[in-house]
């Protein structure tokens, strides 16, 4: 039988490709769809960074929670309920077993400083990363060579215990308004621990653990009572209007490094005294913010602002 040439059987069919202008204007619309498309990808990326955020906070929370029913107070900062005076230790290396971290707690010695490595491994210890710490949208590396440990820090920044390696943290215990605090959770040098019948704004209404990157500041060591605390004496994000992106110096910066900062777009992340976590926008009212971080002025200033 003859074959139908027209049909194709060993017709060999001329085919023209693509002028150059036809691939010009086809990687302009690849280029434009790519532009449309990369910030829903960076804003997926960051909801999912600010999920995992909201999870560590929420562990920590009730890590707080889990201690005061075995202690009846609090965790302290700098002067732990098992020793006598002050041996530099933060509230969150005094709750460590309370988030999966009891083996780390079980190898620090209490009896001496967090920069002690003469009696103890606390100094190496303190070096520990512990990633239940981090917040993923922060850029700072786990652990950081210029980070403050002890009490005579910046006087004495050059000498052994003035600064150290140490692992990070990015969320703070509330000292409230002032430097020190008088009316926070977690005061910086408390002269007792607060039990949760002290929170007189109930314990809704107050916040206990907010974020404070330690891209802002050499006081965010997680070990040490000098670096996880913090205050609401500026605006959420206000450093971040002066310097946008975490500067190389953070010495330079003053007090307001000691306040509320994310890297997270236009907030933070908070732990409320009851466990919950929310996020709070930086446009919020300057007298709420403050009043949500105190706990005993007996004006409770919570509610529907969450």
């Amino acid at each position: 039988m003859k074959k139908d040439r027209k049909a194709g059987w060993g017709w060999r069919r001329n085919f023209h490709g693509f002028t150059l202008v036809e691939l010009l204007v086809v990687i302009a619309i690849i280029g434009i769809l790519i532009a449309l498309l990369l910030p829903a990808v960076q804003a997926a990326r960051e909801a999912a960074r600010r999920t995992e955020c909201t999870n560590n906070l929420k562990q920590l929370a009730l890590a707080t929670h889990n201690y005061h029913d075995t202690y009846t107070v609090l965790p302290c900062n700098n002067n732990p309920l098992s020793i006598p005076g002050p041996n530099g230790f933060s509230f969150i290396a005094m709750m460590l077993p309370f988030f999966e971290q009891g083996s780390l707690h079980d190898q620090l010695d209490f009896r001496f400083p967090l920069v002690d490595s003469a009696n103890s491994n606390n100094r190496a210890l303190v070096q520990e990363p512990i990633e239940a710490l981090l917040c993923p949208t922060d850029p700072t590396p786990a652990v950081r060579n210029d980070l403050a440990l002890w009490w005579q820090y910046p006087a004495g920044n050059k000498g052994e215990h003035g600064r150290g390696p140490a692992g990070v943290t990015c969320y703070m215990g509330s000292c409230g308004v002032g430097i020190g605090g008088d009316d926070g959770l977690f005061e910086r040098a408390p002269l007792h621990g607060v039990r949760f019948r002290d929170i007189l704004d109930g314990t809704s209404n107050v916040i206990s653990l907010g974020e404070r990157s330690p891209s802002y500041s050499c006081w965010a060591a997680w070990s040490s009572a000098n670096g996880v605390w913090l205050m609401s004496r500026y605006r959420i994000n206000q450093i971040r209007e002066t310097q946008p992106v975490p500067p190389a110096t953070a010495e330079e910066i003053g007090g307001v490094r000691y306040n509320a900062v994310s890297l997270h777009p236009g907030g933070i992340n908070v732990a409320a005294a009851d466990g919950s976590v929310h996020f709070l926008g930086e446009t919020i009212e300057f007298a709420l913010w403050q009043g949500l971080m105190g706990h005993r002025d007996g004006v409770p200033t919570g509610g529907g602002s969450w």
